[in-house]
């Protein structure tokens, strides 16, 4: 497709120059046709770059193996979302504290270094 288009554009503006240089058409007309052309070209070329970034993108992210583990933690899980828009501020620190507090906890008691609360006499 690129031959294709590469060819096309080079003689447009090849015959446009040639028209131009016989005197059948005015020189802003030929600048402006040529400005198109080239114009039309370079946006087929950003159009197909940013198709070819964002493959190749998912692509290296599913060759890669994503991390199971991070997709389950609770805690990136939260921080995704809050970047997403999805929660508020407010919203996002009393979930982490409360996510935070529960990991604290586990370790503790997978330690044995849990601090027991007084039963009041």
């Amino acid at each position: 497709m690129l031959g294709l288009f590469l060819a096309f554009g080079v003689d447009t503006i090849l015959i446009v120059a040639v028209l131009w240089y016989v005197g059948s058409i005015p020189g802003p007309t030929a600048g402006r046709i040529s400005v198109a052309v080239l114009s039309a070209f370079l946006l087929w070329i950003a159009v197909r770059w940013n198709r070819l970034r964002r493959t190749r993108g998912t692509d290296a992210t599913e060759n890669a193996g994503t991390d199971t583990d991070a997709e389950d933690d609770p805690v990136e899980r939260l921080k995704r979302r809050y970047a997403e828009g999805e929660v508020s501020d407010e919203e996002f620190e009393r979930r982490l504290d409360r996510l935070l507090d529960a990991d604290s906890r586990l370790d503790a008691d997978a330690t044995g270094t849990a601090t027991r609360e007084r039963e009041p006499e």
